[in-house]
Parts: structure tokens; sequence; C-alpha cells
């Protein structure tokens, strides 16, 4: 495995002469998420704060999470897919938002069971681990964008179990990989903006890192 400035290096490498197309692609992505809020949560809200119903209307309702993970996390999960494909120079449809729909529409019932697992198991375990293991649950599932991506009808239980045997040994690897963003994260707080080249900088670094997990475990396999 690759050190951490290592991944960031590969991304920068990987985005070289097209940091500007893919900060436009970051915004629009951005922008359709927005727009995704407004149409479905804001009327939510409206609608609970009019007939007094607390669970429509709160940040974190119930409704609010419902939205999140059935439109903000296969969208999430497409970003993740449409940089592997990028980093490994796959032939991509023409546009990338195209592309990127394509992916949130392969993969969008087995990414919302997987995304409701993960919550339910990252969940129940994190006040009794003082969120400890939260965390730990959370790099473990790491790699189940790419894994539901490499694997086309896989169960969405097999794809969680599979990322954990894959994140053997490699969680502090990834956990230091995205805490050497943190900085830019935070010049990103002061200046905004900034959040339209961090985006594609992660994404690929993470891409890079699941190819070299994905190595080692192949290898693991078959010996």
């Amino acid at each position: 495995m690759k050190t951490s400035s290592e991944y960031r290096a590969l991304a920068r490498e990987t985005l070289e002469g097209r940091w500007g197309e893919m900060a436009g692609f970051t915004l629009v992505v951005l922008l359709i998420i927005m727009a995704v809020a407004l149409v479905f949560a804001v009327p939510f809200s409206v609608t609970g704060a009019l007939y007094k119903m607390p669970w429509l209307n709160s940040t974190g309702s119930g409704m609010t999470t419902l939205i999140e993970v059935l439109f903000a996390v296969p969208l999430q999960y497409a970003l993740y897919i449409f940089f592997l494909k990028y980093i490994r120079r796959e032939e991509m449809m023409e546009g990338n938002v195209k592309t990127l729909f394509q992916e949130f529409q392969n993969n969008w019932s087995t990414l919302v069971v997987a995304g409701v697992l993960m919550v339910i198991v990252v969940g129940l375990i994190a006040i009794p681990t003082l969120f400890i293991g939260a965390i730990i649950f959370s790099l473990a599932y790491g790699m189940v964008p790419y894994i539901i991506y490499d694997n086309p009808g896989i169960a969405p239980r097999e794809a969680l179990r599979m990322s954990r045997m894959m994140m053997r040994g490699h969680k502090a690897e990834l956990f230091l990989l995205q805490l050497s963003f943190i900085g830019w994260a935070l010049l990103c707080i002061l200046c905004p903006i900034g959040i339209l080249w961090l985006a594609p900088y992660t994404y690929a670094a993470y891409a890079h890192f699941y190819e070299d997990v994905k190595a080692e475990y192949v290898v693991e396999v078959d010996n």
C-alpha cells in the first residue's frame, strides 16, 4: 500500500489538465443535490410546521433522513464510481452528468439497502462505544460503493461483508488518507468555493486507494 501523500500525488496526476472541468462537474452535482433538497425537503418542512408534525419539519428528522438515503447516498455512490471509471480510463458515455445518473440508476436499489444496513450497524454501535466503533465500522464499509460497481448483482449484505474483509489491516490507512485532506477542508470553510476542487481531489485519491486494496484482497483470496 502507498502512503497518503502518494495517493494524493496520484490523484493530482490523474486530474492534471482537467481540474476546471471536474470543478464544473462537481458544481453541477452540488446544484442537483440542492435542488432535490428544495423540491422534497422544503414542502415537507412547511407541511410539518403548519400541521405541527415535528418529525417532518426538523433537520435530521425521519423524512429528511429518508430523502438523504433515497437520493443523496446514491448520488454520492455515483460520484465514487465516476472517479473510479475516470482513473481507470474506462470509456464513459457522452457527458459527465449523464454518466453520473446512469450509475445512479444502475445500482439505486442495492445502494439504498446497503446504505440503510450501514446506518443501522453504525447507529447501534455508536453510543455504546462512544462513537469509536462507529468510526471503525464506517472505515470498514468504505469500499462498498466500489464493490457494488465491480460485482453487478451482488447482494447488499455480501457487499458489506466483502468490504469488511477487504479493509482488514487497512482501516488506519484509509483514516490517515481522509485525515490528510483536513487542511484543505478547513480552507474550504474559509473559502467555500474551494470544495469544487477538493471533492474531485479526494474522490480520485480514494479510487486509487481502492484499486490497491482490491488488488491485495484478490491475491489473498486466490492464495
